[in-house]
């Protein structure tokens, strides 16, 4: 046979009893004989199969008496009785000894007996076959432990065959109390082997389970240690790794209990790779920051332990083992950890220790003492681990403890780690619970507020009474406590995690940024009522019978959206004048406010413009002069940061095209700090010109376009009814082109040192061709005026007619008033002719 299966079937008597002392616990008496199974029996002579017939093949025990022990003693035999005379008997075999079955395909078995005869049983049936297997694989495991089975495959291929161990001797490690360096080699030796067959190795996995093994491995270890034995400790560390290879999670657990983690570790220390360096890793458990500290007692000792497994886990899997795991060692250690902390989360959801964790904060700071204090840190770490371990769960048990967090009073131990903690330290693992909480579900804190809200809980409500959070709206705590944290602190790296959460709290992401703007909503709205008012009658009973089928989830959609826009409305009252105050005063800006906080806040209100409710946070910026501010600080003593930051956010308002942004920032010449930072970088080539470059670049395009558009919407009806469409001129008035021509008007001079820009000409350029047409647009309405007046003189002395019409306009008087003297003058005046002059 192959080497493999030599390896396999040779074996000391040592080893074979301890097999049989493994499966002493098995009755030998459960044995029974098989149900005949229909076969041809073959003999193999002269290197030819012979078939000596076809009968039925059956399993049979025998109780015989031994002549040494004189005990009873079962033997197995396998007997074919001929199909046609049962009594004559084609074949019996007794299994003994170390005979090697093999299982060719699905219905053969093959051996060879002890006197070197060659034997093949050719089944009738798979299930034939299958029943005499397991026959043999009993027989192996409680009569005669040195027999095996062995499954012989051919190739995917069809070159060769495949080796699979099904039953047989096992050669395992040496377990006697007493180890040396010979003994820990062949095991070694023993254990690398059997990896190498499924059987093999889940024989060895049972061995080192119920051996105590690994105890045997570590008792050895501290001798050796002790000794200064070198090898056995090189040995004694590659074999653990060859366990660890096993990739087996009961072996895994077993290392990291308490009274062998410190042994594992240690023997890990040693590594043949850097033989003349030793490692640390017991140092590093000892080590304070390792080890297990209960903030309150934790009274459930289950949970204690599975607490430490986890932690021992990460450890080998980061530290110790880190070099050495291969991708499935490391997928089984992560599955291991996730089952344990799943266990973790499961528990603090149902018993009392977090809300005995959170308790903590509900007295004022004033009356603890210095331990008391020190508890508090150690509650907010201990929260920030419980939430660090549930980033593995599945999205709905992540959900639901971060909903039991916020229910129990997450925000009062936000609020003492934001408003009263000194530890920066401490403030941003705060910062990072928010972050993981609000990446995870936006709205997860709002709804369980607005839950809250709806179902007010008394003794939570006692849990959460804090000052700094009593006097707002219950969905406002954690953007008021943000907005706190920074507005006040200087820590860099905070900051950056705060504006983080800020920018996530705040984004309307599937609530309304997904939808039309609000203010072009209500304006088609206004104009699809009137266009649908004229079919309403036709329109009546297909609505109705639309209305039954979607009311459901109408009132949903509407409840939800009632939901985010008081979310929002909220904000806008009580946080954002706290939030944005340094943009809402010259004198502080100027004197007290950081320029790092400035850039963070510009950039937080060019945010809201741009994904808010456009006429909301219009509102906002505008009455409380946050634009005239930023533009302000461009021309202030400022870092070139800040003043890059405050153009792209007016580069921004610019690209939304807003009229009454325009209107606003023209009135109150809001671009004058552009120009002026301009005019002393103009002959530079830097980043700040290029950036006020881009600034002109996008007015230049978007007059480029506007004049690209013009003659389609000149003669239209679109064109005569467009309120942006100068009713003299006849041309498109764009907040472009009105912003061109403002530009152009007030800084020109400045401007036209520029134009070999080619966008810049292009400015220039239309500029020039909107004046001309301007020009000749109204030299053509004063000719027409004189016509019509013209015309009117001449016929006035043959007719009384007091209107003349010329094609769909009509000349009319009107009194004119505004003579100094008071005395009545008729004016003529142009209007359209329409029905209701026509009616008159």
């Amino acid at each position: 046979m192959t080497e493999v299966t030599t390896t396999a079937t040779a074996t000391t008597e040592t080893e074979v009893s301890t097999t049989a002392e493994m499966n002493a616990t098995i009755d030998s008496s459960q044995l029974r004989s098989t149900e005949p199974k229909r076969v041809k029996v073959y003999v193999l002579e002269d290197n030819e199969w012979k078939d000596t017939g076809t009968g039925f093949c059956i399993g049979e025990i025998n109780h015989e008496l031994s002549s040494e022990s004189k005990d009873e003693k079962d033997t197995a035999f396998l007997i074919v009785t001929d199909e046609e005379f049962p009594t004559n008997v084609l074949l019996k075999s007794k299994l003994e000894g170390n005979i090697e079955y093999q299982r060719q395909e699905e219905t053969l078995i093959v051996w060879k007996d002890l006197l070197g005869h060659d034997i093949a049983l050719s089944f009738e049936e798979s299930i034939g076959c299958d029943s005499l297997c397991e026959f043999i694989v009993q027989v192996q495991k409680k009569v005669e432990n040195n027999i095996s089975l062995v499954a012989v495959k051919s190739n995917d291929n069809g070159v060769g065959s495949v080796h699979e161990i099904i039953t047989g001797p096992v050669v395992l490690p040496n377990c006697e109390p007493e180890q040396d360096f010979d003994k820990l080699m062949e095991s070694l030796k023993i254990l690398n082997e059997n990896t190498a067959f499924e059987f093999l190795k889940n024989e060895t996995i049972e061995f080192v389970l119920q051996s105590h093994y690994i105890d045997i491995l570590i008792t050895h270890f501290h001798k050796a240690e002790k000794e200064h034995l070198i090898k056995d400790l090189f040995l004694l560390s590659n074999i653990i790794k060859s366990l660890i290879l096993y990739n087996q999670r009961d072996i895994l657990e077993q290392m990291v209990e308490d009274d062998r983690i410190m042994g594992i570790v240690g023997i890990l220390e040693y590594d043949t790779e850097f033989p003349s360096s030793k490692a640390n890793h017991r140092e590093c458990l000892k080590s304070g920051d390792s080890n297990f500290k209960e903030v309150i007692p934790l009274e459930n000792e289950d949970l204690k332990c599975i607490i430490k497994k986890c932690f021992r886990l990460q450890f080998l899997k980061d530290v110790v083992l880190v070099r050495f795991l291969d991708d499935h060692n490391f997928n089984l250690i992560i599955d291991v950890i996730l089952d344990l902390e799943t266990c973790i989360i499961d528990f603090l959801q149902v018993d009392p220790f977090l809300d005995k964790i959170l308790a903590l904060y509900r007295d004022p700071p004033n009356q603890l003492d210095q331990s008391q204090l020190e508890l508090r840190k150690n509650g907010i770490k201990l929260i920030h681990q419980c939430i660090q371990v549930s980033r593995n769960l599945e999205p709905l048990d992540k959900s639901k403890f971060f909903k039991t967090l916020v229910r129990k009073g997450l925000f009062i131990a936000l609020d003492y780690a934001f408003n009263i903690e000194a530890d920066s330290n401490i403030r941003i693992l705060a910062t990072d619970m928010i972050i993981t909480i609000i990446e995870h579900d936006i709205l997860l804190i709002h709804n369980v507020q607005i839950e809250n809200k709806i179902k007010p809980d008394v003794e939570n409500e006692k849990k959460l009474s804090s000052p700094s959070l009593s006097s707002i709206s219950p969905d406002m705590p954690l953007l008021l406590i943000l907005s706190t944290i920074l507005l006040t602190d200087k820590n860099p790296g905070l900051r950056e995690q705060v504006v983080q959460a800020l920018n996530t709290l705040l984004h309307p992401e599937g609530c309304i940024a997904g939808g039309p703007d609000m203010d072009l909503l209500d304006e088609q709205t206004s104009n699809n009522l009137d266009m649908l008012s004229d079919d309403l009658d036709d329109s009546l009973n297909t609505i109705s019978t639309r209305k039954n089928a979607t009311q459901e989830n109408s009132d949903i959609g509407k409840n939800s959206e009632f939901q985010v826009l008081e979310y929002f409305n909220n904000f806008y009252r009580e946080i954002a004048p706290i939030l944005f105050k340094p943009l809402m005063s010259n004198a502080e800006t100027e004197s007290t406010h950081d320029d790092i906080l400035l850039i963070h806040l510009v950039k937080l209100i060019s945010f809201i413009s741009l994904e808010h409710n456009r006429a909301t946070s219009r509102k906002f910026i505008l009455e409380n002069a946050i634009l005239k501010n930023i533009a302000n600080l461009i021309t202030g003593n400022h870092i070139l940061q800040l003043k890059l930051t405050c153009i792209r956010f007016l580069k921004n308002v610019l690209c939304m095209d807003d009229k009454y942004y325009h209107r606003y920032m023209i009135s109150n010449n809001l671009y004058d700090p552009i120009i002026s930072l301009l005019k002393d970088n103009i002959t530079e080539d830097n980043l700040t010109n290029s950036c006020i470059q881009d600034f002109f670049k996008i007015i230049s395009l978007q007059c480029s376009q506007s004049e690209r558009t013009e003659s389609d919407d000149y003669n239209g009806l679109n064109g005569l009814n467009d309120p942006t469409n100068d009713p003299v001129l006849g041309y498109k008035r764009t907040n472009f082109t009105m912003l061109n021509k403002y530009l152009l008007g007030r800084y020109g001079e400045l401007i036209e040192r520029l134009q070999d820009i080619p966008f810049i000409k292009d400015m220039i350029e239309f500029n020039k061709t909107q004046l001309m047409l301007e020009n000749a647009e109204k030299d053509d309405f004063n000719e027409k005026d004189d016509i019509a007046m013209n015309l009117t003189e001449l016929r006035s002395n043959d007719t009384n007619i007091n209107e003349l019409r010329i094609g769909d306009k009509r000349l009319h008087s009107e009194l004119d008033s505004s003579n100094s003297n008071g005395n009545l003058i008729l004016s003529k005046s142009i209007d359209c002719n329409t029905k209701e002059n026509d009616n008159v």
